[in-house]
Formats: C-alpha cells, sequence, structure tokens
C-alpha cells in the first residue's frame, strides 16, 4: 500500500452523511487509504460529533442536539462473552442506532481499496460504563480502598471481557486492522500530573488481584500504600514551615520508600501484560489482522510516562503505532501540564523553567514563552523529532503512523488548526520517516479545507492515490 493515509471516524459521521458520500470525499479530498473506525468508545474523544462549545466544522448534523452514552458500534455476539460476568453492551446513542460502523462500512471501503481498522478505546475515565452491569465489579481500587473510574488491568473478568470483544470483531468482520487505545499512565506519574484532564490524582490498584499479584512477587503491599499516603500529602499541603522545597523532599521520600517505584512499575508491567494477551489472542484468531496501539499525547509531555513507554519493548506485541504527535493542541495540553507539575512537585520554581527542564528532557526545541504555549501550539519540529525517534526506538519490524491533529478542541484562546499547519503536519511526519499518519481526533471535528491540505502535501510528494 506504500504510505498509509489514515483518518479516525466515529459511527456518526456516517449515518449523518452517508457511507458511500464520506468515503468517496475522503479519498478525493484527503488521499485517505485507510479508516480508523471507532468501534467502542465511552468519551468524545472518538465518537460523537463536534463538541458542543467549539464551532460546527461545516459537515455533519448539529452537534449541539448530539448525546454520546458510549459503548460499541457495531453487532455483537452473546457466545464471545461467556467467559466474563461482563456482557456485550451496544451503545445507546439514538443518533446511529442499528447502524453497524463495521459491517456497514467495511464493503464500501474495500471497493474503493480503503482498509479498515477498528479502533477500539479503552478509556472508561467517562463514567459511562456505569450503565453496564456488573461494571463496578472490575474497578481499580484505590490507595484509601475507593473504587476508581477506571477498570483493573488484572481483573480476570476484565480481560476476559476484552479478549471477547476482539474475537468477535475479528471472527464477525473482514478486518484489516485493530487499534487499541488506552489513555492510562502509573500512579507515580498520575498523581504528580494531578490525573491530568479527566481523572482525579488518585493512585491505584489495591484490589485483591493487585495485592495477590504483588504478594506473589514480594511486594510490600503495606508500605506501597504507605508510601503513597505520604506521597499524596506531600503534592497537596502547603510548604508553610518547611525548609526544603517540595521536589526535595520528593527525593527524600523516594529514598525512605524504594516502594513508590516499585509499585509505580508492577502497574506499568500489568498494562504491558494486558496488551500483549489481546495482541497473542487476536494473532492466534487472525494472524494477518495487523495489531497496533493508540500512543497517549502524555508521552510528550511527561518525562515520567515517556520513561516507562518502551517502544523497543512494544515492539514484542506490535505490528504498528501511533503516537500522538498533535502539535496544535499540544501547547495548550503541555501548558496545563505543566502548570500541575510545578504547583505539586515544583512549588517556587517558576512555571518556565519547568516547560524549559520539561521540553529540553524530552528533546524539544520549542523555546518560546510559557504563556504563549497555547496560543502559539508546538512547531513541525516536533512532529519531525517525535516521528524518527519513535521509528528508531520501535525498530524495522513496526510501523510508525503519527496521529496529527485536525481541529481538536482545546482551552480558549488556543491554537485552532489551519491547512499550513496540516501540510507542515504531514511533511514533517514524511520527512521523520513515518510510515504513513492518521489524521486525528475525529472527522466530525475536522473542516474540509483541513482536509484537502493533507491530500496538497501527499500530492506534492507524488503519494496521493
Amino acid at each position: 500500500m506504500g504510505i498509509l493515509a489514515g483518518i479516525q471516524i466515529g459511527a456518526i459521521s456516517f449515518v449523518d452523511e452517508g457511507v458511500d458520500t464520506v468515503l468517496d470525499l475522503l479519498v478525493e479530498k484527503a488521499g485517505i487509504n485507510a479508516v480508523f473506525v471507532g468501534t467502542q468508545a465511552f468519551d468524545r474523544g472518538l465518537a460523537g460529533r463536534q463538541v458542543t462549545r467549539k464551532p460546527h466544522p461545516g459537515h455533519g448534523g448539529d452537534h449541539q442536539v448530539d448525546v454520546h452514552t458510549g459503548g460499541s458500534f457495531v453487532t455483537q455476539h452473546e457466545e464471545f462473552y461467556t467467559a466474563s460476568t461482563l456482557g456485550p453492551w451496544r451503545a445507546k446513542d439514538a443518533e446511529v442506532a442499528g447502524f453497524d460502523t463495521l459491517g456497514d462500512v467495511i464493503p464500501s471501503a474495500h471497493e474503493r481499496d480503503v482498509k479498515v481498522y477498528s479502533f477500539l478505546l479503552e478509556n472508561t475515565h467517562s463514567g459511562l460504563t456505569n450503565s453496564i452491569p456488573g461494571f463496578s465489579n472490575v474497578l481499580q481500587i484505590d490507595t484509601w480502598g475507593r473504587t476508581d473510574n477506571y477498570a483493573c488491568l488484572r481483573n480476570p473478568d476484565y480481560i476476559a471481557w476484552w479478549r471477547g470483544l476482539v474475537e468477535d470483531q475479528v471472527k464477525s468482520y473482514d478486518l484489516d486492522g485493530l487499534m487499541i487505545g488506552g489513555e492510562r499512565n502509573g500512579p507515580l506519574d498520575n498523581v504528580l500530573s494531578d490525573g491530568g484532564f479527566a481523572r482525579n490524582g488518585g493512585s491505584y490498584c489495591f484490589c485483591r488481584f493487585c495485592i495477590q499479584a504483588a504478594t506473589e512477587q514480594g511486594i510490600d503491599v503495606r508500605r506501597a500504600r504507605e508510601a503513597y499516603l505520604e506521597l499524596d500529602r506531600l503534592v497537596t499541603s502547603d510548604d508553610s514551615g518547611e525548609y526544603d522545597s517540595a521536589f526535595i523532599r520528593f527525593l527524600r521520600l523516594l529514598g525512605q520508600y524504594p516502594e513508590l517505584i516499585e509499585w509505580d512499575q508492577f502497574w506499568r508491567e500489568g498494562y504491558e501484560a494486558f496488551q500483549a494477551n489481546l495482541y497473542g489472542t487476536i494473532k492466534f484468531l487472525a494472524p494477518e489482522v495487523q495489531v497496533g496501539w493508540h500512543i497517549w499525547h502524555h508521552n510528550s509531555f511527561s518525562p515520567f510516562y515517556r520513561a516507562q513507554v518502551d517502544f523497543g519493548k512494544m515492539s514484542a506485541y506490535s505490528d504498528f503505532i501511533k503516537p500522538v504527535l498533535y502539535k496544535d493542541a499540544a501547547g495548550y495540553r503541555v501548558h496545563h501540564y505543566v502548570s500541575t507539575l510545578q504547583k505539586r512537585l515544583f512549588r517556587g520554581v517558576s512555571e518556565q523553567t519547568v516547560f524549559d527542564l520539561v521540553r529540553s528532557t524530552l528533546g524539544y526545541d520549542e523555546n518560546v514563552t510559557f504563556d504563549d504555549l497555547p496560543a502559539l501550539g508546538f512547531s513541525a519540529d516536533y512532529v519531525q523529532r517525535e516521528t524518527a525517534r519513535a521509528k528508531a526506538t520501535a525498530g524495522p519490524g513496526v510501523a510508525v503512523y503519527p496521529g496529527l491533529d485536525v481541529n481538536i478542541p482545546a482551552g480558549e484562546g488556543s491554537r485552532y488548526t489551519q491547512p499550513d499547519d496540516v501540510r507542515a503536519s504531514v511533511a514533517a511526519a514524511l520527512d521523520g520517516g513515518a510510515n504513513g499518519f492518521v489524521l486525528s481526533r475525529k472527522y466530525s471535528e475536522m473542516t474540509h479545507e483541513n482536509l484537502e491540505a493533507a491530500g496538497e502535501e501527499l500530492a506534492s510528494r507524488g503519494l496521493k492515490r
């Protein structure tokens, strides 16, 4: 196929505009040869129309009346879910009732030589999973003994449910591939970043399955819990009466409680095992189906998260990776991350200094004023550098398809994608050695002018189909 020119798209866009109409438009304007179809989602990052606080993109239905409830957007089959107490859960979104986002799209896509990848987003932080009977039984348990919004990746019911999901899809549909996303970080990074945009800053998981697994590995669970309680006190308290900075006291805490690192690594190993489990399951059932991973944008601004996401290690269970490299949204998102990190770990240090430290350690040449970040975004150089790093570290057997942002909603005053931004991102990804790219987050947010810009850059290189 040469360069993969992909786009993420949800069921509602096909219903609003028609399957054939959308596919023809994507091929003609953007040179698309692969669609990453949202088949399960519990937040609006992948499903639904444009978010209500942003202007209409000029196509599709009225985003002011779209109600997203979450779940699966394909026809599910009960027999694949018998190993779990969680059953199939069809999204209740009224606008897409009766539409099968794989069954109704794959034939038309393949007629046009467009590959179809199922995109399953594992995120459960939205709380929409509270509609699924029994879902509360698979949730993480935090340091205080409370149930968390996210499911535990060591919970056998949850693992069995996901194995049923992927088996159902690869046996029921003529898929070219599956991309699975899970926007999660370990407990240490989660506490330091106060959970990011969509979660709280708690630590986890202390459910009975994690406690059993940790105990079998010789980890002192009591000490680990105590360590994270101390860390929470450190990042949420003020510095009155303290002579040492929050960062110095954090280093001291690491010395007193090596379990902080040990428990964080234990959690990460559970996540990696979950990914490897799904990869092996899919390859057993359908060796020809490509399996890859959506790599959370957090990888572009948290040094703690970056240290754990090892593309070389992932190559053992990946055919491709899609690192999120949203250059325009990065300004707003990095600004938020650095501001939070400064308040929790680097109190007394200026936000500009913390930003310079973060960007330098991550290898970015984004030498701008911190306060200007949301309006400026990141440069195309960031996209090229990160693409090249992903290619070098993932190894020759893993394709790299950077996720490039097109009209992603952000806070007030943030950069909003223009055609020149799209052209620059596509060019930077290809110049960085990418095997292709995926326009993101979803078609229902994108203007046609920006889609045309992607096609123009491909055409200028003789790559547009």
